[in-house]
């Protein structure tokens, strides 16, 4: 089974039980925390070609029913697909962003971005990666998990690069920014 193995040991609090005198003597050292993922996985799904219908019209969006979950899609999800479909080619963005524009958090983008059902095009999610860049989840999988690996095929397919432990580099045009210039889209 793949884990999820740590950059740096955390050292939580350490208790030395010896009493001297009256008091007991505590020790806390904490170290950095970051979670590196070693990459186990090989990627079955590298395609970022694909066209799926996406509903333009207000009418298309409330009769459009999610195969994923046998559901209508919800509005919040929708303003979340919209505006990850702006995300150009070989350019990320982070949840955080996505989240600060809808005035949201960014679990709430991840948990909409895991029911989408217009992947890879035109709503790539593929290409929402964490604050930190580190490559997030995809799907519903984190950390080393075949759809991570996916995630990062995706990613390499349109330009964008990895160091070590699926952390982003940079993208297409060798720089290292998120996409931000966000568009509202209202409908009448």
């Amino acid at each position: 089974m793949a884990q999820l193995r740590s950059r740096s040991a955390v050292k939580s609090e350490k208790s030395n039980n010896t009493k001297t005198g009256s008091s007991v003597t505590k020790k806390s050292v904490k170290i950095n925390t970051k979670k590196a993922i070693v990459q186990t996985f090989q990627a079955k799904d590298k395609d970022v070609k694909t066209i799926k219908e996406f509903p333009r019209t207000q009418k298309e969006r409330s009769e459009f029913i999610n195969f994923k979950t046998g559901r209508k899609i919800t509005a919040f999800q929708y303003r979340v697909y919209d505006l990850v479909e702006q995300i150009p080619t070989g350019q990320v963005t982070s949840y955080k962003i996505l989240s600060d524009a809808l005035k949201s958090s960014p679990r709430a983008v991840g948990q909409a971005l895991r029911l989408n059902p217009f992947c890879p095009l035109p709503v790539p999610c593929h290409r929402v990666i964490a604050s930190d860049y580190s490559i997030g989840g995809f799907g519903g999988g984190f950390g080393d998990h075949q759809l991570t690996a996916d995630k990062k095929a995706k990613l390499e397919a349109e330009g964008y690069v990895f160091g070590e432990h699926y952390m982003c580099k940079n993208d297409a045009n060798g720089t290292r920014a998120f996409f931000s210039d966000f568009k509202t889209i209202t409908f009448e």
